[in-house]
């Protein structure tokens, strides 16, 4: 009887070695990912590597016509169930964006994401048929907060590469999403939609390429929801850049005429500029000379933001180093709504961002290029 036990334990034993031999062989790339979660100490920034698949390009097939439709098909890849919460955090005209150089000639897209303070996260996503790419996601997205922060082993995390706000991919191509006051793309018969999210993660996917964003974009309809009207700014490793804006119904791209250029919140189509590339200076003069506070603290936020940070790369010929842009991002930042402010750089592929309002702590992801 005792050697009758002692197989089937043997057996028993082998059997659940097996299974999770088995488990550790099929989920290997899943339990690679959800294992690679990071938070840096200090801060409310995390980092992760993206080793599973995440079906963008089966989504892209079908498409979401609005953010329940975005959120079941999320819900449906993950097997877990996130709750639509497009509102929270919103902060209307908040965000601020231009691109620069070095004295060495290097390429930047640089950013603040005004919103309601939650953890963000920057991931590395490296899909068999796209391209690699870093991006920053709005934790809260992911039914995260500063109170809830993600389990070991949370499955919610699986849903991040569906949320991205701004990121750079291998080929040097950059691009952040910031909000206005209206957007609206005429729908064409045929065509799968897409919201803004999705859009950010299809060219960080298969855009190597300005004209190939812009391509791409016009493949789909797009809808826009009361808690995300947006246009798109782009950039390349070359110093090209330009702002895609959806006005009347029809996509209009708005690319540089000088080695840098500037975004806010507002549709540059829609507004009327001075000969130097101004915009309601005239309101607001006296401020941009004197002004002791942030950027931000005005009635004409937006544009004041705009033409700050427009004047003080018109004084350096778009010329700074890193720590001079985040200066200036720190200058037009919210002072108690900044979540996070990343510098993306297009020529060596990495990611520089700080949260929290810490400007002194600054944490740098490095993106590889494939062979």
């Amino acid at each position: 009887m005792k050697k009758a036990l002692k197989i089937i334990s043997y057996v028993f034993g082998v059997l659940v070695l097996c299974a999770v031999g088995f488990v550790g062989i099929r989920y290997f790339d899943e339990i690679r990912t959800l294992t690679s979660l990071k938070l840096v100490e200090g801060t409310n920034l995390y980092t992760m590597e993206f080793f599973s698949d995440y079906h963008f390009n089966e989504f892209l097939e079908v498409g979401a016509n609005n953010n329940i439709e975005y959120y079941n098909y999320v819900n449906s890849i993950i097997d877990e169930k996130i709750n639509i919460d497009m509102d929270s955090g919103k902060a209307d005209n908040a965000c601020s964006a231009f691109t620069f150089r070095n004295k060495d000639g290097k390429r930047f897209l640089a950013r603040n994401y005004d919103y309601t303070v939650n953890p963000v996260m920057l991931i590395v996503t490296s899909p068999d048929d796209a391209f690699k790419s870093i991006s920053a996601v709005n934790m809260n997205r992911l039914g995260f907060n500063v109170e809830k922060a993600p389990k070991y082993m949370d499955f919610k995390l699986f849903a991040a590469p569906y949320f991205p706000t701004d990121g750079v991919n291998e080929k040097g191509i950059s691009v952040s999403v910031l909000q206005v006051n209206f957007s609206r793309k005429q729908k064409e018969e045929g065509k799968a939609t897409l919201g803004v999210y999705a859009v950010n993660r299809l060219i960080l996917d298969y855009a190597d390429s300005i004209d190939k964003a812009v391509e791409l974009i016009d493949q789909y309809n797009l809808f826009f929801d009361s808690s995300l009207m947006a246009h798109f700014f782009i950039a390349d490793s070359k110093g090209n850049s330009a702002l895609l804006e959806f006005v009347d119904g029809k996509t209009h791209v708005v690319r540089n005429e000088r080695n840098y250029q500037v975004a806010s919140n507002f549709n540059n189509m829609e507004e009327v500029f001075d000969e130097d590339g101004y915009v309601y200076t005239e309101q607001y003069k006296d401020w941009l000379q004197n002004a002791k506070t942030s950027a931000y603290d005005s009635e004409y936020s937006c544009y004041v933001r705009y033409d700050f940070m427009l004047d003080s790369l018109y004084n350096s010929s778009g010329i700074m180093n890193i720590d001079e842009a985040f200066g200036l991002l720190e200058n037009v930042a919210s002072p108690s709504k900044l979540q996070y402010s990343v510098i993306y750089n297009t020529t060596d592929l990495n990611a520089t961002i700080i949260t929290d309002n810490d400007w002194d702590k600054k944490t740098t992801a490095f993106l590889k290029k494939s062979n």
